[in-house]
């Protein structure tokens, strides 16, 4: 069991059932870092939900598209809020984060623990909340209370169902 999923556990013991937390144990799962999770073009720095969305939504139409995951990773043993991709394989496509300065690894990266979206439902929610990230409620206050009423798959079809409106 990952540091992310225990530490929800302990949040469920310590306060109580908290709907957040419940989603984040009911639909979030451990991810794999593989050989290419930090390849490729770098993203902005510090816009992980901006560059995952785009990436996932640029790979829709791919032979293998990714799929947006948000969650938490664990960089030197702290639960950090982020966003990343994964292949069909559940292997971790990162491309926000950036080696050490001093040309080091990844080596402080740990944990990647989150929840899968559909890419639709990313680009309505974007578009809906004029915003990038899904699970922020200060943000995301315009989808993320319906998801967590409804549960991922149904609270993703009733966003992707929706008309868009200017």
């Amino acid at each position: 069991m990952s540091d992310s999923r225990k530490f929800l556990e302990m949040q469920l013991t310590a306060f109580g059932e908290r709907p957040f937390v419940r989603f984040m144990l009911d639909h979030g799962r451990d991810y794999a870092i593989g050989p290419d999770t930090f390849a490729g073009k770098r993203g902005q720095r510090r816009m992980c939900y901006m560059n995952a969305s785009q990436l996932a939504i640029s790979t829709q139409l791919d032979a293998n598209p990714l799929t947006y995951v948000e969650g938490t990773i664990t960089c030197y043993g702290v639960p950090i809020d982020h966003a990343w991709c994964v292949n069909a394989d559940g292997v971790v496509i990162d491309p926000t984060l950036r080696p050490d300065k001093d040309g080091g690894g990844y080596e402080h990266i740990g944990n990647y623990y989150g929840v899968p979206f559909h890419t639709d439902y990313v680009r309505k929610a974007a578009l809906r909340n004029k915003v990038y990230g899904l699970l922020d409620i200060v943000h995301a206050n315009k989808t993320l209370p319906k998801l967590i009423e409804l549960g991922l798959e149904d609270g993703q079809k009733w966003l992707i169902g929706k008309r868009e409106s200017a």
